[in-house]
């Protein structure tokens, strides 16, 4: 297909993909919080990105490729770091979310009408990053239960979604967490999305997307005052690995 034939194709795709998985998040996000609030210990947030993951690839028409996943789980528990890409991360990484995690989210996650209910109920991690004292109190808290319950924490560290090559500046309190836990750092990296994805145009495309698993970077033995130098260092090894991937032919 050519030029305003394929763009008006890619439109109407955008819509139903959109109207299709706001109900199937609605439902799917419905089904998990009952699933926790009946079974507290049981594995609802893996099943709610799986599921999800696997219903918004066959209508996005997105194949999801993931390189050296075993790293998430011989690094376990761990503090695992995946570039925020856009809203649909769910989707894209929705099918390596690993059992005995949690999610580290802003507060205002928690006034999303049974998302946020369910964000909850399942134990993620909520911050209040405008109260610096909450936000510490958050993590340090975080950090025991990451020892106690051996759970892994996931996080966006840009903080903001971003589609440009170079990451934004990382934000700091999930680094503070894995040296206050002394777990190591497993990065996640992705292939652009800009050819299957416009959302300001209301577009999407089918295609392929690469995930790469890092190997996990040891935070025993450091303290807090390694911290600017573990940012630094992760920082530099994911831009380094998504430029890699970027340039490597699809």
């Amino acid at each position: 297909m050519r030029g305003p034939v394929r763009r008006a194709v890619a439109r109407v795709h955008f819509v139903l993909a959109c109207v299709v998985g706001a109900l199937s998040f609605v439902a799917v996000s419905l089904g998990g919080l009952l699933y926790a609030l009946l079974r507290p210990r049981g594995s609802a947030a893996v099943h709610l990105s799986r599921i999800f993951h696997r219903v918004m690839t066959t209508i996005l028409g997105w194949r999801v490729t993931v390189e050296d996943s075993a790293h998430v789980a011989d690094s376990a528990p761990a503090v695992l770091m995946a570039v925020h890409k856009s809203n649909l991360d769910i989707v894209v990484y929705g099918g390596l979310y690993p059992r005995r995690a949690v999610v580290i989210g802003k507060k205002e996650i928690a006034k999303i009408p049974v998302f946020g209910w369910f964000f909850r109920a399942t134990g993620n991690i909520l911050l209040d990053r405008r109260d610096l004292q909450s936000a510490i109190a958050s993590i340090t808290a975080a950090a025991a239960r990451v020892r106690e319950e051996k759970i892994s924490v996931w996080v966006f560290p840009e903080g903001h979604r971003n589609s440009d090559p170079v990451l934004l500046p990382f934000k700091k309190g999930a680094f503070h967490l894995a040296i206050a836990a002394q777990v190591p750092i497993v990065p996640i990296v992705c292939t652009p999305l800009g050819g299957l994805l416009d959302g300001h145009r209301l577009l999407v495309f089918p295609g392929r997307i690469r995930l790469r698993v890092l190997p996990a970077i040891p935070t025993e033995g450091l303290v807090e005052a390694d911290l600017d130098t573990l940012v630094a260092r992760v920082r530099e090894r994911m831009q380094e690995a998504q430029d890699r991937l970027a340039a490597e032919p699809a």
